[in-house]
């Protein structure tokens, strides 16, 4: 398993840890028969499917630079807010017992960055295909929202303070793929496609 390092954890009332790290990851999409060409050169990855309930507000958390989901895996679900910085984001994610706002821990954190109360504002599958590099995790995201479908590339750095942008180009040349950076979040494309 790859150590994560920059991780910082709360306690925090009602929840044992929740974590806090700076997520620098590099995105960019691409065509179905590029994704299945770079998914072929990688036959040992793991595949998660994960249901991404995104969550707003009004106004909008977007024009705060944050972002809040709940993430469901199995039948584990997942808090997650996002908040934008000069490189990357801050990400607060802990597991919650189930798909409510109600537990006290994610109280808190609306407490503490004065969020307005939410709704759902929509729903993103994502069929995940996760490879764990040496310096980062490549994840090959197919995604399902709002009837549309696209295929993401998604290089997430382990140490943010160690950038290997140059290696993300060089694995996307072995299958013919040039990076154009994707400027527009999932929850961008999910939300701006309702």
């Amino acid at each position: 398993m790859i150590s994560r390092p920059y991780v910082c954890y709360y306690i925090i009332e009602g929840c044992e840890a929740m974590q806090s790290k700076l997520e620098v990851e590099y995105k960019t999409l691409c065509t179905k028969s590029q994704f299945d060409r770079l998914l072929n050169l990688y036959p040992d990855h793991e595949t998660i499917t994960q249901t991404n309930t995104y969550l707003d507000s009004i106004p909008s958390l977007r024009g705060s630079g944050m972002a809040m989901r709940i993430r469901q895996i199995n039948d584990k679900y997942y808090f997650t807010l996002k908040i934008r910085e000069v490189r990357g984001n801050e990400e607060i994610e802990f597991e919650i017992p189930s798909f409510s706002l109600e537990y006290t821990p994610v109280q808190n954190i609306l407490h503490k960055y004065h969020i307005p109360p939410v709704q759902e504002a929509g729903v993103l599958v994502t069929t995940r295909h996760l490879v764990k590099l040496q310096n980062a995790e490549l994840c090959l995201d197919k995604n399902e929202y709002n009837g549309n479908i696209d295929y993401e590339i998604e290089y997430e750095l382990i140490d943010p303070d160690v950038d290997t942008l140059e290696e993300f180009k060089k694995i996307l040349h072995e299958a013919n793929i040039t990076y154009i950076p994707n400027k527009k979040s999932k929850i961008q494309r999910c939300l701006e496609t309702r």
